[in-house]
């Protein structure tokens, strides 16, 4: 065992046990959470809208699954506190696939949303998963109904245009016209009748 395998992990359960009583611990979870320049993912989110806009228009063509992984790498396991969740859209022509989900703009509990295509954890996090070294703990969700390619990305449209902002812990004190990531993809998923 190496003290990168020893120590880091320990460090980081250490840190989730006092979670919930230190605001400062949350914070510094919640800053090497984000590994993306936030500045880039509210600049990109144009050209999201405009990569889903075409999703749109040949929706036949994709397919969009949803999962969840632990925040940051070095977790256990999820928790309540520390889970985020992401789309993955897979263009059946190409077999290419793009990682969706709503992010912070800032590191700070309240700032801007955007949403954001491939950034570096969820990327990482999938290929990972898909090369069955599942260090991040992804797992699919709502694998039992199939996704209505279409409905979901004009609802993650419309969520744009909403003036939605990010609150990191809106899953558990819910606050109006607030989402995180797990919010966000809960309340933009269009489940057709289960397979």
């Amino acid at each position: 065992m190496t003290f990168k395998n020893i120590v880091l992990p320990g460090i980081a359960l250490f840190l989730m046990i006092f979670l919930n009583s230190c605001s400062s611990i949350q914070a510094g979870i919640y800053l090497i959470s984000v590994e993306d320049d936030e500045e880039n993912v509210l600049e990109n989110e144009s050209n999201v809208r405009i990569f889903l806009e075409n999703v749109i228009i040949s929706h036949e063509d994709y397919t969009i699954k949803a999962y969840v992984r632990t925040a940051i790498r070095i977790q256990y396991k999820r928790t309540k506190l520390l889970t985020h969740s992401y789309y993955v859209i897979n263009c059946n022509n190409t077999g290419e696939y793009y990682t969706l989900s709503f992010y912070g703009t800032k590191i700070a509990f309240y700032s801007k949303g955007a949403w954001a295509i491939n950034t570096n954890s969820d990327k990482t996090s999938y290929d990972m998963y898909l090369q069955d070294n599942n260090k991040w703990h992804v797992d699919e969700i709502f694998s039992e109904y199939v996704i209505n390619v279409k409905n979901t990305v004009e609802n993650i449209i419309r969520k744009m245009d909403s003036g939605t902002t990010y609150y990191y812990k809106d899953h558990i004190t819910d606050k109006p016209n607030v989402d995180n990531c797990n919010t966000a993809l809960h309340e933009t998923i269009a489940l057709e009748s289960p397979l």
